[in-house]
């Protein structure tokens, strides 16, 4: 039988390529040229590491799989791709350490109040300003996955009830007091003196958060979003934010990226704003390619996949 053809779509660091092409496994590699177009390359590829539009999906007459080199799949989700048999998988057990980093440098920032001493020290002001303490508040996780949990675990190093929701009949883990279903948000959120947001973009998920959800989380609360921007109505989030309910969010992710430039989470006092970076680490890269290696040894195998995606679901 010929080797499946499989396809690199995006240029990697070189002794990522030598460790694919060193795998060992019975495939013809192939990687992308430099400054070439996919469609140009796809028509009888079988295997797709990368991403791949509607467009160029029309041409790939042999597809069979793709792996997603990141967690987030909405890309994916046009009417050709999702009513298609062809696989997806993606990265979302990569991310969890270091996202659940962010998270916590955001939250940390917010609560000891370190844009406010960076300013003071740039005006070489000296002020001592009241902060909080993280020990012995609730913190809520709105989607459990790989994220949510490695957030659940650091939450509890940190001394903190934490409480979950998730659309899905997951298992509680130990670091998560109290899990729940969607429809148990509104007492969640009341209960929620940080909301992390871990959950995918899906249409269910669409502004989940709005005007009706932030009136219900405690005084004084506060926002950190690692996820997806599109989660938030970033309207009913500013009003929050300047009521007072929320006394500050941290989002690595914003409904329209990049964030416009008259959007006024740029210049609201108590809010941070990072680039969708949440996702970066030295390493992810290469766990990555060892995720897709294991993979494709399974397909060959014709052994089940690693994080396959439902695509109707969207996750």
């Amino acid at each position: 039988m010929p080797r499946p053809k499989v396809l690199i779509g995006s240029r990697q660091a070189p002794d990522l390529e030598a460790m694919l092409q060193n795998a060992s496994l019975e495939v013809e590699m192939h990687f992308l040229p430099p400054g070439e177009k996919l469609g140009d390359h796809i028509a009888e590829v079988e295997v797709l590491y990368g991403h791949i539009g509607e467009t160029d999906f029309a041409r790939a007459r042999s597809l069979k799989w793709v792996q997603q080199p990141h967690a987030g799949v909405e890309g994916f989700m046009y009417p050709a791709f999702k009513a298609s048999d062809v696989i997806l998988t993606n990265c979302r057990r990569l991310y969890g350490r270091q996202i659940s980093e962010h998270a916590f440098a955001l939250l940390l920032a917010l609560t000891r109040r370190i844009p406010e001493h960076v300013e003071a020290r740039r005006r070489q002001h000296w002020e001592i300003l009241p902060c909080l303490e993280l020990a012995g508040m609730t913190m809520g996780i709105l989607g459990l996955g790989g994220i949510g949990r490695a957030i659940a675990e650091r939450a509890k190093a940190f001394e903190m009830r934490v409480i979950a929701v998730d659309p899905e009949p997951v298992e509680r883990p130990d670091a998560v007091d109290e899990l729940g279903r969607l429809d148990g948000l509104p007492a969640f959120l009341a209960a929620s003196d940080v909301l992390m947001v871990c959950c995918p973009s899906t249409p269910e998920t669409h502004k989940l958060l709005s005007h009706d959800q932030f009136n219900r989380m405690p005084e004084g609360s506060y926002l950190i979003n690692v996820s997806r921007g599109r989660v938030i109505d970033e309207e009913a989030l500013v009003a929050a934010l300047r009521s007072g309910r929320l006394a500050g969010a941290g989002l690595d992710v914003t409904y329209t990226e990049p964030c416009p430039p008259d959007s006024p989470l740029w210049t609201e006092p108590n809010v941070i704003l990072t680039s969708h970076s949440a996702g970066q680490s030295q390493h992810v890269r290469r766990r990555a390619v060892e995720l897709f290696i294991d993979n494709l040894s399974r397909y060959i195998k014709g052994e089940p996949l690693v994080n396959l995606v439902d695509k109707q679901k969207g996750y």
